[in-house]
């Protein structure tokens, strides 16, 4: 929570892009060090009392709150931008100051609501040395390496969504400035379709396994993002957006429910940590290479191409799990 922070204070006092560079910088750090540890101790807590078989189910609740609470965060933000009564300049800083109190909130909530884990050794350079190689090691095994390399290809997929939605809306609908003020309602809706299917995929996974739900998430992803690409209309893009999101978080807390089968408490946060490191890192990369694509080619190919990756990834996630 103090490095999300320090990432919104330096937005806030941002002057040049250098400072913008460092502020994205460090909410890279924020997003690695919050990717694994909350999630690991709700997983061991879960264990502890007996209660293993209901992680899948209540790791897709939580995914269900989180989509809610972005899309109720993406209206409040919204509402913050067209209410006050400032500057242009001060106004765009508003949801960053409101974002600074909500992190630190969050992090008196954490300490508070949380028991302590057992106390550890300092953590010196070594040990967290020794920590990314475990992680990797872990990783690396068989049960494991499948589902990273799946993670790393979904990342391809979760790009072309996000990236080119806007893009491909403001060619569709011929207007700029009127695609751009449908763009926030259609994001706001699409993570409260988020929410209201991560609440069913937490049902249906309280009677089936991980692995099938998984599959076949990935695969509706895929289909919602061949919509968006073969789309001639508005609509039936919208429709494909909000196809994929209606099932992106609830994949999100299935493929995480298993990797927890695959580790053992004392790693499993590393493996989420090193799962979502493989993820961002081909994310990135991915966002390059599908922005090169759709330079020479066309908006609609990347999309495409994103769709593809998400049945390439179905059919590893389906090969890594078979045992």
């Amino acid at each position: 929570m103090a490095a999300a922070a320090t990432a919104y204070a330096l937005v806030l006092v941002a002057d040049s892009v250098a400072t913008f560079a460092l502020a994205w910088a460090v909410t890279g750090v924020f997003r690695a060090l919050d990717s694994g540890p909350l999630e690991a101790w709700f997983v061991d807590a879960e264990h502890a009392r007996g209660a293993a078989h209901e992680v899948p189910s209540g790791l897709a609740r939580a995914g269900s709150v989180i989509s809610a609470g972005i899309a109720t965060g993406s209206l409040a933000t919204a509402a913050l931008l067209s209410v006050a009564p400032w500057s242009t300049s001060v106004t765009l800083a508003v949801p960053f100051g409101v974002a600074i109190v909500v992190v630190l909130v969050q992090g008196a909530a954490a300490a508070w609501l949380m028991d302590p884990a057992p106390p550890r050794g300092a953590s010196t350079g070594a040990v967290w040395a020794e920590a990314l190689r475990g992680g990797v090691a872990t990783v690396a095994r068989p049960g494991l390496r499948g589902l990273a390399v799946a993670m790393t290809i979904v990342a391809v997929g979760v790009v072309a969504l996000e990236t080119f939605m806007p893009v491909r809306l403001a060619e569709l609908s011929g207007d700029r400035a009127q695609a751009a003020a449908q763009m926030g309602v259609v994001a706001a809706a699409a993570w409260g379709f988020a929410s209201v299917g991560s609440a069913v995929v937490s049902r249906i996974l309280r009677r089936r396994r991980p692995r099938g739900v998984a599959v076949a998430l990935v695969a509706i992803e895929g289909v919602g993002l061949l919509a968006m690409s073969l789309a001639t209309g508005p609509a039936l893009l919208v429709a494909g957006f909000w196809l994929g999101y209606l099932v992106h978080t609830g994949f999100g807390s299935t493929y995480n429910s298993l990797v927890h089968e695959r580790v053992d408490d004392a790693h499993r946060g590393t493996a989420l940590s090193i799962t979502s490191m493989a993820f961002l890192g081909s994310a990135s990369a991915a966002g390059v290479l599908l922005g090169v694509l759709a330079e020479h080619t066309s908006s609609s190919t990347s999309l495409l191409v994103g769709a593809g990756a998400m049945a390439v990834a179905g059919a590893t996630i389906a090969a890594a799990t078979r045992r």
